[in-house]
Order: structure tokens, then C-alpha cells, then sequence
């Protein structure tokens, strides 16, 4: 299955994390606000129940 649009809630948390983006190493986002970190978890579940 592909996604060609992200539900809104997903895209502003993506907005959040990305610009940290370079900072994400085996999965894990590091060095980065405790925001940060939350919403690119956030997105993470979410794309793994997506099954992506």
C-alpha cells in the first residue's frame, strides 16, 4: 500500500521532527527536544501500524 497524502495530524508532526531529520540514526531521533523526539515516535507508530 502507498500513501500519497498523510492525514493532517501526521504532516504537522512530521513538520516538527524533520528539520532534526539528519540527527536520526538506526531508528532513534537524538540530540533534539524532548518535542522533537515525541512527534517523530509519534509518527514512527503510526507508520509502522500503516505497515510502512
Amino acid at each position: 500500500m502507498v500513501i500519497r497524502e498523510y492525514p493532517k495530524e501526521i504532516e504537522e508532526l512530521m513538520k516538527i521532527y524533520e528539520p532534526y531529520a539528519n540527527r536520526i540514526h538506526d531508528g532513534k531521533l537524538e540530540n533534539a527536544p524532548k518535542k522533537v523526539i515525541e512527534a517523530f515516535e509519534k509518527v514512527k507508530k503510526w507508520a509502522w501500524e500503516q505497515g510502512q
